[in-house]
C-alpha cells in the first residue's frame, strides 16, 4: 500500500501545482481555451514519454476512449470553470478549496461504481475534510 498512497502524494503536489497556474493563466489575463490547449501539448508530451519508456503498445480499448474524452471535456469544463472564477477577481483561497471539494465526488463514485465499503473512518475523514474546506472558505 506504500507506492500507491506515494503515487497519491505526487498527485497532490502536480493537482496543486496545476490548479495554482489556472490562478496565475487567471489572474494575467489568459485566455482560457488557448491555455487549455497549451495544457494539452504538456499532457501529450508526458505521456509519450511514458509510453516510450515503459514501450508498450498503444492499446485501449473503444470503450475506455470513449470514457477517457467524456473525462477530458468534463476535466476541461472544470479548469475552464476555474480559470474564469480567477479572471472575474476569485480569490485563491477560497476558490481552491472549494473546487477541492471534488475529492468527495470521486470517493461517493468509487463507492458507487466500485462497491467499496463504507467505514466509519471514511464518513468521519470525509466529513472533517468537507468542514475544513468550509472553514477556508469563508
Amino acid at each position: 500500500m506504500v507506492t500507491p498512497i506515494l503515487l497519491a502524494l505526487i498527485t497532490l503536489g502536480c493537482g496543486g501545482v496545476i490548479r495554482f497556474f489556472s490562478k496565475v493563466a487567471g489572474e494575467n489575463d489568459g485566455y482560457g481555451p488557448t491555455y487549455m490547449l497549451a495544457q494539452c501539448i504538456g499532457f501529450a508530451f508526458v505521456a509519450s514519454m511514458i509510453h516510450v519508456i515503459e514501450r508498450q503498445h498503444l492499446d485501449l480499448s473503444f470503450r475506455m476512449t470513449g470514457i477517457a474524452i467524456v473525462g477530458g471535456m468534463i476535466g476541461a469544463v472544470g479548469v475552464f470553470a476555474l480559470i474564469l472564477g480567477f479572471k472575474m477577481g476569485g480569490e485563491g483561497s477560497i476558490l481552491f478549496p472549494i473546487s477541492g471539494m471534488s475529492v468527495v465526488v470521486a470517493v461517493v463514485l468509487s463507492i458507487l461504481v466500485y462497491r467499496e465499503p463504507i467505514t466509519a473512518s471514511k464518513i468521519v475523514g470525509l466529513a472533517l475534510g468537507v468542514g475544513s474546506i468550509v472553514i477556508l472558505s469563508r
